[in-house]
């Protein structure tokens, strides 16, 4: 199974966010060395011959997005009870889901990693619709301002459209279109909200990861379009 272009959003997000962290000044050691394994990763993704350094570099995303993953559980554990630590969790997982399902998409000997690559990441997309339901008032305030009719409007139009393209994804039912669909507005968030907020304050490293972040979910979102368009036989149309 060939990849698409998912690929190069995961990758554009792998190395805006290693490449950040790398060269942040606060950052510590095992930061760093995650960091310069994201980035080659990423790197490795948008190598344009053959496929073993893009193999290498999904499967070297995979792993750092579960070592990422796994240092979120202790949160959990500590406070079950807050939704953020849930939510975190769950930006990780969507991450993890991402490199793997490529992974198994780029390495015929790691297709079984395909299909709980997948249900992850729709479980994952089904915590995004409740985070921002938990903090709406946050969410609201994201919203540009200028963006008609409204930023309640918004908050609650991208809630709902999380939550059906999760049912979607996780029914099968239209999950080629939702998964499209969820693709471009993820973009859409990282161009309207995060870029005018970096353009403002660029100096917050927060503002840098929050945006790399919602890269490289829009990247993993357009890999499990392309799986699905593979699956379902309408690659490329």
């Amino acid at each position: 199974m060939t990849s698409g272009g998912g690929r190069f959003g995961l990758a554009a997000g792998a190395v805006l966010y290693g490449g950040v962290d790398l060269l942040w000044p606060a950052a510590g050691g095992w930061l760093r060395l995650l960091a310069a394994v994201e980035l080659a990763g990423g790197v490795a993704l948008l190598w344009p011959r053959g496929q073993t350094a893009p193999r290498a570099g999904a499967a070297a995303l995979t792993a750092v997005y579960l070592i990422v993953t796994a240092i979120t559980l202790p949160d959990i554990v500590r406070h079950p009870a807050v939704f953020n630590s849930w939510g975190n969790a769950g930006e990780e997982l969507a991450r993890l889901a991402g490199a793997a399902l490529l992974l198994a998409m780029l390495w015929p000997a790691a297709r079984r990693l395909a299909k709980p690559a997948c249900w992850a990441f729709a479980v994952c997309v089904l915590s995004f619709a409740l985070e921002q339901w938990v903090y709406f008032a946050p969410t609201v305030a994201l919203v540009p301002a200028w963006l008609p009719p409204g930023r309640v409007f918004w908050a609650i139009a991208t809630t709902l459209a999380f939550g059906l393209a999760a049912a979607a994804l996780l029914s099968g039912r239209m999950a080629l279109i939702a998964a499209r669909l969820l693709t471009a507005m993820l973009v859409g968030f990282g161009l309207l909200v995060w870029v005018p907020i970096l353009i403002q304050h660029s100096h917050v490293l927060g503002n840098w990861t929050e945006f790399a972040e919602t890269l490289s979910i829009a990247g993993a979102a357009w890999v499990v379009s392309d799986h699905r368009a593979v699956a379902t036989g309408r690659a490329g149309r």
